[in-house]
């Protein structure tokens, strides 16, 4: 550009402004699909955040993580089922609510979740879950500390190192570094049990892939106690409750809460695993349009009448 604008003042002839402007730096103009798609995933995002965490997920986390005396095993479990339902839908959103922006804007970002809870395995969950950070994880500490290339003990050694470095990255506290160790541990024994399953056959089929989405999902529910918790002797009383350790603890929960909860926490695991292996485009292409229709008419109505607390966004804290 500064050659050319020099050779203009040189020559004489005028030049228009988008000749000084690489491609790239152009303004960009949505088109109607753009403008359309991106007002629905806005939509989409703000159901997530609004309706879902704040709504129905967070008042059930808040109320058991915040109680200074043991609680039942009941009431640990939902707390904790809750706040991964929170930490999702509002992280989820969040980024929904971005990527939705940015194409009515003209840009298109890729996705940043797919169905996590859906998983089956950790390295799943973690191709899955905050795609932009175990990205990054993965090609800037992973990679460059040798990955998988060498040998098996090295291979550990990377995968405990990347994930405390990931799990210190969200705070300088304890429960987030146990929590990040406690992934790495996951990965790790995950890696070692696919080497020895190479010989079991019968490790197959559907059955077995819904025990491992059911197993993987539990783990990574107890490592949320870690990081929900605000401190080390809070988590492990979560643990604790969650273990049945505090069988006589006063109730938290009251049944219409709990019943609440069930439903929230069915209905969002449910819809993950609708969606493990398809695309939101996808399923909007198959799925009439008096029917997309009407599922955005009821989610912006929930938005509009859910009234709370307009919780920030968890990861702003990170």
């Amino acid at each position: 550009p500064y050659t050319t604008l020099f050779r203009s003042l040189v020559a004489g002839p005028i030049l228009r402004t988008a000749d000084l402007v690489p491609q790239f730096q152009r303004p960009r103009t949505a088109t109607r699909d753009q403008l359309c798609w991106g007002l629905a995933l806005m939509t989409v995002g703000l159901f997530e955040k609004v309706v879902l965490a704040d709504g129905a997920f967070a008042p059930v986390a808040d109320a058991v993580f915040r109680v200074r005396h043991p609680v039942g095993a009941l009431d640990a479990w939902l707390g904790t089922l809750a706040f991964s339902g929170q930490i999702f839908c509002d992280f989820a959103g969040y980024s929904t609510i971005a990527i939705g922006s940015a194409m009515c804007l003209g840009f298109n970002i890729p996705n940043n979740f797919r169905s996590p809870y859906a998983a089956a395995g950790f390295s799943d969950f973690w191709r899955r879950w905050h795609i932009s950070l175990s990205t990054w994880l993965r090609d800037y500490l992973y990679i460059p500390l040798g990955g998988n290339r060498k040998g098996e003990a090295r291979t550990y050694a990377n995968l405990m190192t990347t994930m405390l470095l990931g799990g210190l990255w969200h705070g300088a506290n304890w429960t987030f570094v146990i929590w990040g160790g406690l992934h790495g541990l996951f990965l790790a024994a995950e890696r070692g049990l696919k080497r020895a399953a190479l010989r079991w056959t019968f490790l197959s089929g559907l059955a077995f892939n819904a025990l491992l989405v059911l197993v993987t999902y539990i783990l990574v529910n107890v490592a949320w106690v870690l990081f929900r918790a605000k401190s080390l002797p809070a988590a492990i009383s979560i643990l604790g409750g969650m273990a049945g350790l505090h069988p006589s603890a006063a109730a938290v929960l009251p049944t219409v809460k709990i019943l609440e909860t069930v439903v929230c926490i069915a209905g969002l695991l449910s819809a993950q695993w609708y969606m493990r292996n398809r695309t939101l485009e996808t399923v909007v292409t198959q799925t009439s349009p008096r029917l997309i229709a009407t599922a955005w008419a009821c989610m912006m109505f929930a938005i509009i009448i859910t009234q709370g607390r307009g919780n920030a966004f968890i990861y702003f804290q990170f």
